[in-house]
């Protein structure tokens, strides 16, 4: 463009001027508006709310919580729970130490939280005058042993964040019975441990893309705002008001990954962890200062509910990717996002799966009821790129199978990809091993490929010669189709296998009328290394295995209660010469968790110079 305007005409010439003077009032008013929305959108403690309980659960909303305690069964039950925990931390004195394992502090600052709320919820719900007043001072003790931490491990921050939180909300909901002392006790320890601490060294996860974000933000936004108007000292003041305005700039950074439909990439653990964090962090904004300055209305935020439940198998069981277990994933926050958003299933939901009841089950609750035949049976879902298939929604013997594409990049993952989990008849069949031991050397570094849970012969899906998939690489659920009939999708995981596979395709099927679920991956020529090399096809499972003669089908047994269950494994297709199932161990390292009781039925064929299919169908009809 500059180039044109030098050797343009006169009337070119001319005009330039005019151009850049029109530009340069753009610019300026770009600046003025752009001043304007932030001015707007940056928290000020000028609007601090300057009544206790402030950052979570008001008074307001406790009173329509004790009211609906008098008539609703559900909310009775989840008080019941929480009640019985408090309980039991009254009976037993021991209190948190400042006890580090690895790098973390972490189990320390979550069992003060816990206890904190469990105690802190009883406290302001029972109309038993004694037993609130024990529920204060136990809740006390945890503060006060807390209190006389050191630090609260700042080189592993979600643990500094963790506790703040912790703090934040003794101080609050204990506010009208706490002595002088010990609010300046809560006040110190917030101030030091926590946010002097979150203003100071290295602050990378304020860029983090996932749960570093959320938590470290939320945990230290609680803490500001509890103490917000105690702390009168200047260089204080701005010490508190900093940390709330650059939690409300950087927490987007990691909103952003909700979109575009609410799906974590980090896997169902993390959702839970991060949420957790984030509706603290809402609640604390917009209770304290009147908004939550458009934390919520990220895209997919709205959405993130149907990417849990749709993660559940029909026992409520997790489709368990990268760091995560493969237990019960029914956790509160779904209420909160069903009485946000309007979604009375992921109400429903959290209740018909529920286990452990975590005390924010209890402020979270409101009455839904919804009809979960009317839920999608399949789901597919963007940037972390997971489907999953269902027979019923209502059948605890239905069909479920997770199917995972993705980045292996992810924080958190695992060389998964093409990975899945199978469910039928009440029990899960292809299992996913989950995580590690987090103190394992280099886990989170240079060793992580190395060990067998997150490497990609630890996976339920194509490993050629024992060599891991890319661990930058990525891919996409392709042709996603859901029918009353069948649902199926296809993920191309060329790019996992880069410089093993000239091209590698997977796809799978749910066909609900034939009742059975069927593999299909396409394979093309290896590479001069890999030509040769064992190909093996491979799912983990907890069953016992009986292979045919003919090595074409293997029957599965597991025993679920008192009765013996059974699928139909069968080799439909496969291109290589006696390609047959086989039945092997787990092997991994004396350091790593033992895959106990774990098997994998393979089918091992050469990589070839041509290429290959193989087909595997899932099916309840013994041969």
């Amino acid at each position: 463009m500059k180039s044109r305007s030098i050797h343009s005409t006169g009337v070119a010439f001319f005009a330039v001027p005019v151009f850049l003077a029109f530009w340069a009032i753009l610019v300026v008013l770009q600046f003025v508006l752009a001043a304007q929305v932030s001015a707007e959108e940056i928290p000020s403690l000028a609007d601090l709310n300057p009544k206790h309980p402030r950052i979570y659960m008001t008074d307001a909303q406790c009173a329509e919580t004790a009211a609906l305690l008098k008539t609703d069964a559900n909310l009775q039950a989840l008080y019941a729970s929480v009640e019985k925990e408090a309980e039991k931390y009254l009976k037993n004195p021991e209190t948190v130490g400042y006890i580090i394992v690895g790098p973390r502090l972490l189990t320390q600052s979550r069992k003060c939280l816990r206890r904190v709320l469990a105690l802190g919820t009883v406290y302001r719900l029972s109309e038993d005058a004694e037993k609130r007043t024990a529920c204060r001072e136990r809740a006390m003790a945890e503060i006060r042993a807390a209190a006389a931490f050191p630090d609260w491990n700042p080189s592993h921050f979600l643990d500094t964040a963790e506790m703040a939180a912790a703090f934040a909300i003794a101080y609050d909901w204990f506010y009208a019975d706490l002595t002088q002392d010990e609010r300046k006790m809560i006040e110190d320890a917030i101030y030091e441990k926590g946010l002097v601490p979150g203003r100071t060294g290295k602050r990378w996860w304020k860029q983090s893309e996932y749960n570093w974000n959320q938590v470290c933000n939320g945990g230290l936004t609680m803490g500001a705002l509890a103490i917000a108007d105690a702390v009168t000292d200047p260089k204080k003041k701005e010490v508190i008001e900093k940390t709330v305005q650059d939690g409300v700039k950087s927490v987007g950074i990691a909103m952003k990954s909700f979109a575009p439909d609410g799906a974590w990439a980090e896997g169902p653990a993390y959702w839970c962890y991060t949420t957790l964090y984030t509706l603290f962090y809402i609640e604390a904004l917009e209770s304290a200062l009147g908004s939550d300055f458009g934390v919520a209305d990220f895209e997919g935020f709205d959405k993130t509910g149907d990417s849990l439940i749709a993660l559940a198998d029909p026992q409520g069981r997790s489709f368990n990717f990268a760091d995560a277990g493969s237990g019960i994933i029914a956790h509160s926050q779904l209420m909160w996002f069903a009485n946000r958003y309007g979604r009375p299933e992921w109400t429903q939901f959290y209740l018909n799966y529920r286990k452990d009841i975590y005390p924010t089950a209890v402020w979270y609750y409101r009455p839904a009821k919804a009809d979960m035949t009317k839920v999608p049976l399949d789901f597919s879902f963007r940037d972390a790129e997971i489907a999953t298939f269902r027979s019923s929604w209502t059948d605890p013997n239905a069909w479920f199978v997770g199917f995972k594409a993705g980045g292996n990049a992810v924080n958190h993952s695992h060389l998964e990809l093409g990975a899945f989990i199978l469910n039928h008849d009440s029990v899960r069949w292809a299992v996913d091993l989950g995580a590690d031991n987090y103190n394992l050397p280099g886990y989170f570094g240079k060793k992580r490929w190395t060990y067998y849970r997150l490497a990609t012969r630890g996976q339920n899906t194509l490993c050629v010669d024992g060599m891991n998939q890319d661990p930058k690489a990525a891919c996409r659920i392709e042709d996603f189709t859901s029918t009353p009939a069948a649902g199926s999708a296809w993920t191309d995981l060329t790019q996992a296998y880069a410089g093993q596979l000239a091209y590698a395709r997977r796809k799978v099927c749910l066909d609900r009328e034939k009742s059975c679920v069927t593999f299909r991956d396409e394979i093309g020529p290896g590479t001069e290394s890999t030509i040769g090399k064992p190909l093996v096809w491979q799912f983990h499972t907890r069953a016992k295995i009986e292979i045919s003669p003919d090595g074409k089908t293997a029957v599965l047994t597991q025993n679920a209660g008192k009765e013996e269950k059974k699928l139909c494994v069968s080799l439909e297709k496969c291109t290589a010469v006696n390609a047959r199932f086989e039945d092997l161990a787990t092997t991994q390292g004396p350091d790593e968790n033992q895959n106990s009781g774990i098997r994998r039925l393979t089918v091992t064929f050469p990589v070839m110079d041509t290429p290959q299919e193989i087909e595997v169908r899932f099916s309840g009809n013994l041969p």
